[in-house]
């Protein structure tokens, strides 16, 4: 596929969004709507009893209350890792002494262009307060991951990074 035109049609404060014409592999011209989104890191963040540190939180786009691993978007120059440990201490006020990648996925790679960096965080540890930005507003609960695996089976627990989070903990951290 080759790029013959972008046009930013939206730039705001999370997102800007393109309209490409592009020409695909079999000669046909056609345009792509694309988000540009930076990319962010989020943990499952598991204690001692294998409890794992979720926030809640009400999420506009969709008008419904969210339970979610702790995330965040990159600052300009942070690695995946720094982001990480900020977004862990600032949503929870706990640090972790044992750092893993899980995995990165893209959430919706036919419009976004974000990259989401999961990383399992052990060895927790109370350090502060919770730091939440002006406009967030989120609760700490430490859920059993039991709970967490079924509330995704029964269709409660939705958020893509969470499901995927949980799930690649489950498949590779624990066996």
């Amino acid at each position: 596929m080759k790029t013959l035109s972008s046009e930013k049609v939206f730039s705001g404060r999370i997102i800007q969004v393109y309209k490409d014409q592009v020409l695909l592999e079999n000669g046909i011209r056609t345009e792509r709507e694309v988000v540009r989104h930076r990319d962010a890191a989020a943990v499952v963040a598991v204690n001692d009893k294998n409890e794992i540190l979720m926030v809640r939180q009400y999420r506009y786009a969709i008008a419904q209350e969210q339970l979610e691993i702790p995330a965040g978007l990159m600052d300009e120059g942070e690695t995946p890792l720094e982001a990480a440990r900020r977004e862990l201490m600032e949503e929870t006020g706990y640090e972790a002494s044992n750092w893993q990648h899980l995995l990165s996925v893209y959430m919706s790679p036919g419009a976004h262009d974000e990259e989401i960096h999961i990383f399992l965080a052990t060895g927790l540890r109370a350090a502060g307060r919770q730091s939440l930005d002006e406009d967030e507003l989120l609760t700490l609960e430490t859920v059993p991951l039991d709970s967490i695996l079924h509330n995704i089976e029964a269709g409660k627990i939705k958020d893509g990074k969470t499901v995927t989070g949980i799930l690649a903990y489950r498949l590779f951290a624990q066996g």
